[in-house]
Parts: structure tokens; sequence; C-alpha cells
């Protein structure tokens, strides 16, 4: 064994390397212990051997480098998952959050609504409503087609139901909306049972109404304005929650899509002149769709006959 010495790096050696390494290799050379007093005879398998380690040494000194480089990429490479991953989850989130409620009642179904606030939505048959994810904290918007009767608790936020045209809003209080979009006229009914609402259609410079208690109020798109609220038997608005029937001077067409949405059925009304024309008709307990059709077609002069969907209406 050749005594340490602080001989430099041979020539040899050295010169085998790229001209950027050697500052390197000249201190792994010095802590290797392989740098000798080149005066002393060194055999060719020695220098090799010494070469050998040398590489070695670099080889271990790159490998240390790179797996630090190795480790730093894996983290950004890793961690940068993590936030592309965390990104979109709250984009997902965000997105999922932001896509309203939506129930819809199944036709010859009634359906109760709680909502977060206490409120309460009772909905008729084929009725949609929707609302935010975020009810009752970001507002307390409603979107409703069909017939829904409301209970709505106090609260910071108002109460609004925006229905085909109009809106209704309160803080607390009961009331009836019936508002279908399918409606010949447009019609949309608003009763209110307690307490006290605002009733505005989305046209300009149209003042709201104000309904209370037992009173009810009416508009369509024709109309400039609501029609100022009357006094109304708030029972018989109400009678479709007992799955009972109080048509008042309601288009023919109109209690043919009722029946629809109520029976789970089709009925054709094949009677064009007749679907404009009104009926009133109270049905005090839960009736047979056939009692109510030839009951119709006894008042109006028609004929009806079941078909391999439904009913049919005819002269």
């Amino acid at each position: 064994m050749k005594k340490k010495s602080d001989a430099p790096l041979p020539d040899q050696i050295r010169d085998k390397f790229d001209e950027n390494l050697r500052p390197e290799i000249n201190i792994v050379w010095e802590k290797s212990g392989l740098a000798q007093n080149y005066s002393d005879i060194l055999s060719e398998d020695e220098i090799e051997d010494g070469l050998k380690r040398v590489n070695d040494e670099i080889d271990e000194a790159e490998s240390h480098k790179t797996g630090s480089n190795n480790k730093i990429a894996g983290w950004i490479i890793r961690y940068s998952h993590i936030a592309v991953a965390a990104a979109a989850v709250i984009i997902a989130v965000s997105l999922f959050l932001l896509v309203p409620k939506t129930a819809t009642v199944p036709y010859g179904e009634l359906v109760m609504l709680e909502l977060r606030d206490g409120s309460t939505i009772e909905a008729n048959s084929g009725t949609t409503i929707r609302y935010s994810r975020l009810y009752p904290f970001l507002n307390r918007d409603i979107e409703l087609n069909g017939e829904a009767f409301f209970s709505v608790q106090s609260h910071r936020n108002p109460f609004i139901v925006r229905t085909n045209g109009a809106s209704v809003e309160v803080t607390g209080t009961e009331f009836n909306i019936r508002s279908w979009r399918d409606e010949p006229n447009g019609r949309i009914s608003v009763t209110v049972t307690q307490g006290e609402v605002q009733f505005l259609p989305h046209q300009p410079n149209v003042v709201p109404v104000s309904i209370t208690a037992g009173y009810e109020s009416r508009w369509n798109p024709q109309l400039s304005k609501p029609t100022q609220p009357e006094p109304v038997a708030t029972e018989d608005v109400l009678a479709w929650r007992e799955m009972r029937f109080v048509f008042r001077e309601l288009p023919l067409i109109s209690i043919v899509q009722e029946l629809e949405r109520r029976y789970n059925t089709t009925i054709e009304l094949d009677v064009p002149e007749a679907k404009q024309s009104t009926l009133t008709a109270y049905y005090s307990q839960p009736a047979s769709i056939e009692s109510i059709l030839d009951d119709i077609c006894t008042v109006k002069g028609l004929r009806y006959t079941q078909t391999t969907t439904g009913f049919r209406i005819f002269n």
C-alpha cells in the first residue's frame, strides 16, 4: 500500500474526462486515498484500478446529485399531481354546487319537500321545483313549474318563487301558486292562506301586488299587471292537497291536463273548438277518472272512449 501524499491527478487519468468535470475529479481523487507521490512507480493495473475507483466515486457523486434532483423532481411531480387533483376536485365541487337540486313529482302522486330552514313545499302531480344546493345560505330562491303549497319560515333571506314570468316574494307565510308552463293562456294564480306576499310579473314598470290571507290574484302575459286581490274560498284552491278536484271556470284543455297529471294517463281532446270552453265542477271526494269524464262529456255534449294509451274525447 503506497503512502498517501498530495500528488496531483496524473494527466493520463485526468485526460480521460471531460474538461468541465476535471475540477470535481481532482477533488474525488484527493479524497479517494489514491493520490500518491507520482515519483513512486505505479503499475498499469494500479492506474486502471485507481481510474475505476475514481469513476465509481464520480458515479456515486453523480447518483447523489441525480438522486437529489430526482427527489425534487419526484416531489414536484407527486405534489403537482396532488395540486391538479385538488384543483379538479374544487372545480368539480364548485360546478356541482352551482347545479340546482331538481325535484319532479311523478304523475299520480303528491310530494312534500322539507327545506333546510324548516320551510316546506307540498307539490302537486307533475310539478317541477328547483333550488340552490346552498339554500338557504346563498339565497332562498325557488323555481316552480306546476302547483305547490308553500309554508315558509322566517329568515334573514327573502323567500322568492320564480315561475313562468313572475315572482312571489315573502319572508314567512303560507300560500299556493298554480303556474303551468303549458297552461293555454299562461295564467298564474297566487292564493295566500297566512301572512302576506308580493306578486310581481317580470315586466318593466310593473308595481307588485300585495296579497294577504284569504285573497287571490291572477296574471297572464296578456295583462299589464296582476288582478286586484279578491276574496277566495281557500279550501277550494287547496282541494288538490286532498286529491280532490275543484274546477272554477277553467278551460277544458286545462282540466284535461290536470286529469292527465293526476291519473297518470293520456287524454286526447279531439274537439279543437271545445278546448277553450270553460267549466266549473266540484268533487268533494276523490273520484275515478271515468266518472269525471262522464260528467264533462254530459255537460259539453261530447263523448269519450278508452284507448290503448288512455282516453279520447270526441264529438
